[in-house]
């Protein structure tokens, strides 16, 4: 053979060599995706999963009531674990007034990204619109989950000598008009149920509205007012201590707290009013429902923590883990059960 013929031989097995090589290398990329088209759809993923991540940022907890109340102080505390379990802080804020209405309206403006929620109540649906004109129903909301049960006593100070409700009817038989401390006027429960109490003992009584609860209680406990209203973060020290008397609780069966023991029903005492109230955490309901669930969790996951239950034991109260549905169902039941108390007290 020619040494032309031998050189053109090597040349074309060279090339089809790499003629090969190129086309397996070809193959190979459609397989691990990095095809133009394959490039773009990996582009694409990146920045969703970016913008999918929830929260990034600080969440606000928007509070209908005063400072030092029990479900300021509640929210507070979960909100202190915001960076344990959810990696940003999260913080409290106080937006009093109008029986609550003040601070709905201000949560329902807010941006509808998961970043406000709201602590709401039972009467904010079943009381307030019979006394104060609102915009907002309950399908504007979404509870996430419960906080407490509202456990109101009516108390009086241990100077007074009041110890049951015998001996408050006998106080007002003898010409005196009670005064009484509540946390807001016509619109808010306590005010609503305690002024039903006394219409029912046909007792003369005027309202003295406080800010909070704890101011209601401090009131009490300074001799301004005979009589309060509060549920047990506010009162129990005062009552363990021996500066307050317990009168007896809307709770049907009673009430057992932490230190005090057994509180009985005014309805055992043969009074027919009973209240259970509610608060419980809520976002706008066009909220995304993932981010609902990433908060629902949040509070779920504070509520296991050992040092929260500790705390809540400290109040004397437990955490309501109630559900959407279970929260719903109480303020239809309860906006029901108003319509029986409203007309004494408008």
């Amino acid at each position: 053979m020619k040494r032309g013929e031998k050189t053109m031989k090597k040349l074309m097995s060279l090339v089809l060599a790499l003629a090969m090589i190129l086309s397996l290398a070809a193959c190979g990329g459609k397989t691990t995706g990095t095809s133009p088209d394959s490039a773009g759809d990996s582009q694409q993923e990146t920045p969703a999963t970016s913008d999918g991540a929830f929260p990034e940022k600080q969440i606000t907890i928007i509070m209908p009531w005063s400072l030092g109340g029990g479900p300021d102080t509640i929210a507070r505390q979960v909100a202190s674990y915001g960076e344990k379990y959810l990696g940003v802080p999260v913080i409290v804020e106080n937006h009093t007034g109008g029986s609550g209405t003040i601070a709905m309206n201000d949560a329902l403006q807010a941006e509808d990204d998961g970043y406000t929620m709201v602590v709401a109540n039972g009467p904010l649906f079943s009381l307030t619109p019979s006394f104060i004109n609102v915009n907002y129903t309950l399908d504007d909301i979404t509870p996430l989950i419960g906080m407490r049960i509202t456990e109101f006593v009516v108390l009086t100070n241990s100077k007074s000598g009041i110890t049951n409700i015998d001996e408050l009817k006998a106080y007002a038989a003898e010409g005196n008009t009670i005064k009484y401390a509540t946390t807001g006027g016509p619109g808010n429960d306590s005010y609503t149920m305690i002024s039903v109490l006394f219409k029912l003992l046909d007792i003369p009584a005027e309202p003295v509205p406080y800010d909070g609860g704890q101011e209601a209680i401090n009131a009490l406990v300074g001799g301004h007012v005979d009589v309060a209203i509060g549920s047990p973060p506010t009162y129990r020290d005062y009552v363990i201590n021996g500066e307050l008397n317990c009168l007896g609780t809307f709770i049907p069966e009673g009430l057992e707290v932490e230190g005090i023991g057994h509180i009985s029903s005014f309805r055992d005492q043969g009074v027919d009013v009973d209240f259970t109230g509610m608060d419980y955490f809520a976002v706008r309901s066009s909220v995304d429902d993932s981010k609902k669930e990433v908060l629902t969790n949040f509070i779920a996951e504070v509520y296991a923590d050992p040092e929260f239950q500790e705390f809540m034991k400290g109040m004397g109260m437990e955490a309501w883990e109630a559900t959407e549905s279970e929260i719903v169902d109480m303020v239809e039941a309860q906006t029901e059960a108003m319509t029986e108390y409203i007309p004494l007290v408008q």
